[in-house]
């Protein structure tokens, strides 16, 4: 799977090694950072170079929309990374939350919004629990999230649906699953495509 990782620069040098930690452990189990950034950040931050905002905001967000989850360490809360994890909700990106303490005083407009469902929200004492908890997140989002939208049928097509739904006593979504399923197998432009 695709991860991206966001955590607060303020306070880096006290939470690079957890920083580290977590991009090491996603590495480790097989996964790809859609930006690997901690140790440039450290470097930039070291050597005090120049930042081109613009540029990183690109990446940060194409970060975002590439990836299939996302994982925040949280306990340095930040105004861009507040912004992240809104953006990555937004486009129905699972997120894990990680943090030390209570947490009680994290991003509340996240866990009451209308994106909760995708959003995990897990303290931690001491680092050495951090790597369960991502192989957790991780194994419960390997399988797929599933996507809900709107399907308008014709009324030709809504008859087939229901008459197959009674007849095959399948739901209407299995059903309509079935022929996309059906209709994958045996594209073979959609095959081609998948192979690159």
């Amino acid at each position: 799977m695709k991860v991206f990782f966001a955590a607060s620069t303020s306070q880096f040098d006290k939470y690079f090694p957890i920083y580290k930690q977590i991009c090491s452990t996603i590495k480790s189990r097989g996964h790809t950072l859609t930006r690997d950034w901690i140790d440039e950040a450290k470097e930039v931050l070291e050597k005090d170079l120049r930042v081109d905002y613009e540029e990183m905001y690109e990446d940060i967000m194409a970060s975002i929309l590439y990836a299939d989850v996302g994982i925040v360490e949280g306990t340095v809360k930040g105004l861009s990374t507040g912004h992240q994890m809104t953006i990555a909700l937004q486009k129905g990106k699972p997120l894990l939350f990680l943090h030390q303490g209570s947490g009680e005083d994290k991003f509340p407009f996240i866990v009451q919004g209308v994106h909760s469902e995708l959003f995990v929200d897990k303290q931690y004492k001491d680092p050495s629990e951090i790597p369960a908890l991502i192989k957790e997140f991780l194994e419960l989002n390997k399988r797929g999230k599933k996507v809900r939208f709107n399907l308008v049928l014709t009324a030709k097509e809504e008859k087939y649906v229901e008459w197959a739904s009674f007849v095959y006593k399948k739901t209407k979504t299995d059903i309509i699953r079935e022929l996309i399923t059906a209709r994958m197998e045996t594209d073979l432009n959609y095959k081609k495509a998948n192979k690159k």
